[in-house]
């Protein structure tokens, strides 16, 4: 045993003296190492997983219910597993209770899970579980074990895709999931219940999921958006209508959960909205009982004897008119805003600018007023690269001057569409108490597809539920079409319809390179159109009936300081 242990040393693998039981001999820190002496009286011999020795990891097959033999077969007979298991020879081991170890180094390690069960006395019970960081495995030559395949003491580091590959696959093999937390709505003969027991919801399930960009990679193998390899999912392998996920990066979905269709309806075509879920599936008579409809009559009845207060405006533009100065709103709390344009018409700028004095109070024209308790504004660029995101910010904190330390801004370019929501929506529950303005430049990159009408639906309601729920005003900017002003497919028609104010950004006629910024649509007051010049680098207002182009205007992009 002794002799067994420096061997393992020899090629960085640590070892841990145990009991019969496999528990640890010595009560004291792994750390610390162990001596030679400290394995006379081990009965077994155990791998300590993780850093210490390398990124080792064990995939561990359990024999709990005497099939364990048979369910590593399935499991090497994968393609992608037997790939990466013949290409790197990793080592598999028998064990003393008939399971098996299966065997590999990674720098990428996540500790002891669960990864696999079956139902057993009505209880979960585990058949495939890994021993990463903080573990270990009890391993040859002690008493029970055998080494079956491959050498122990030369164990192949696999790249962080091909481990997530094996652990995936082993995943997939799940046979049971944790009690489903159902809606209200499927709870006894209710609405979502119907709708999973139909006929047709399983396949509408897997519209919406391959609408959402998932793809089924085989029978019921299932790979979230945005990933190129492996599998993320299963639908159908824990129970007949049960979608269930194992990542943790497909939101709206949690890791290790089952979902049922109507879930799935709910979550990724109606951002949520359960209530929105099922009048989509309910005969209109159908949808409320009468005792509800009385109740929301009520709870949505005007009183016009109890005064509701104007949202602040945190924005808005100074005017001369014959009478005098008028200040004319812009944005207000509560609501979202929209600039839209062709490319290359200065819409960033022109948010640069609203922006910079939302959050400062020394611009001339435009008069900033965010509450006190709601000084934060958070800015996400879905469409710029790392270099030009990082000049944005850096011209908007030049320009707002002293409270630049209340801008946040994020680069989302790499994400897919649900992931940028996912980030959105945590930031706003980590911030969205001081929040009061936000900008999301690029909105179109939020929805799988603009000419999605379901799509379409998810963003807009996650913008009228941010800003109402946190109180605060969410500006977008979306492209304009090429041959026409309107915003770019029915993501853009829908975000237009409900915006509080619609502001265009054009080229201007005067030339140079001045842009008209005109009041499309509003329900305050209209502002007059004015220019949108960048002079040294930063946005500027000019005068339309203006025709002199400013002498300072930097025409090469090298000379530009944002």
């Amino acid at each position: 045993m002794i002799e067994a242990v420096r061997k393992y040393r020899e090629v960085g693998i640590y070892c841990l003296p145990t009991k019969k039981d496999k528990a640890p001999l010595i009560a004291r820190s792994w750390k610390d190492g162990f001596a030679d002496s400290d394995f006379k009286e081990a009965s077994l011999i155990g791998l300590i997983c993780g850093k210490t020795s390398g990124g080792l990891e064990c995939i561990d097959f359990d024999n709990h219910f005497g099939d364990a033999t048979k369910v590593l077969s399935e499991f090497l007979a994968i393609p992608e597993v037997k790939a990466i298991y013949e290409a790197h020879k990793l080592p598999i081991e028998s064990t003393m209770n008939g399971g098996y170890h299966f065997i590999f180094r990674c720098t990428k390690n996540d500790g002891n899970r669960k990864i696999a069960q079956r139902m057993k006395d009505g209880r979960p019970d585990a058949i495939i579980e890994t021993r990463g960081e903080g573990g270990y495995f009890c391993a040859y030559p002690s008493e029970g074990y055998k080494v079956i395949r491959n050498d122990i003491l030369s164990i192949e580091t696999i790249s962080e895709l091909e481990r997530a590959t094996l652990i995936d696959n082993a995943c997939s093999m799940n046979e049971c999931y944790p009690s489903l937390i159902k809606t209200e709505w499927e709870t006894g003969d209710r609405p979502g219940d119907k709708y999973n027991e139909s006929e047709g919801s399983i396949q509408e399930m897997k519209d919406i999921l391959t609408g959402a960009g998932w793809v089924q990679v085989d029978g019921y193998k299932w790979r979230r958006p945005g990933k190129k390899e492996g599998i993320s999912a299963t639908l159908g392998k824990v129970a007949p209508n049960v979608f269930y996920v194992f990542t943790a990066n497909a939101y709206p979905f949690e890791p290790m959960k089952g979902y049922t269709p109507f879930q799935v309806l709910g979550l990724l075509r109606f951002n949520g909205d359960f209530k929105e879920a099922v009048r989509s599936i309910l005969p209109e008579k159908e949808l409320m009982a009468v005792s509800e409809i009385e109740k929301i009559l009520h709870q949505s009845r005007i009183n016009t004897s109890i005064a509701i207060e104007k949202p602040p405006t945190i924005l808005s533009i100074k005017e001369v008119e014959t009478y005098g100065t008028e200040n004319k709103r812009l944005f207000t709390l509560g609501n979202f805003s929209c600039i839209i344009g062709k490319a290359k018409s200065k819409k960033t700028f022109l948010m640069n600018l609203f922006t910079s004095a939302i959050l400062t109070s020394k611009h001339q024209k435009l008069v900033g007023g965010l509450p006190p308790d709601k000084r934060l504004v958070l800015y996400f660029d879905t469409e710029q690269g790392e270099y030009d995101c990082y000049n944005t910010i850096r011209r908007v904190e030049y320009m707002a001057d002293d409270e630049k330390n209340n801008l946040r801004g994020f680069s989302l370019r790499q994400f897919t569409p649900l992931e940028r929501c996912q980030i959105i929506e945590y930031a706003f529950k980590l911030w969205g108490d001081k929040v009061g303005f936000c900008v999301i430049d690029g909105i179109a990159d939020l929805a799988n597809a603009i000419n999605d009408e379901d799509e379409a639906t998810r963003v807009n309601t996650m913008l009228l539920r941010l800003t109402k729920v946190y109180r605060c005003h969410i500006a977008t900017i979306i492209h304009q079409n090429k041959n026409d002003n309107f915003a770019t497919g029915h993501l853009g028609s829908s975000v237009m319809k409900k915006a509080e104010i619609l502001i265009s950004v054009s080229r201007s006629k005067m030339g140079g390179n001045i842009s008209e910024v005109s009041c499309d649509l509003s329900r305050g007051i209209d502002f007059k159109s004015f220019g949108l010049d960048v002079i040294d680098g930063l946005p500027e207002m000019v005068e339309l009936d203006d025709k002199i182009v400013p002498k300072n205007y930097l025409e090469k992009e090298d000379d530009c300081p944002f």
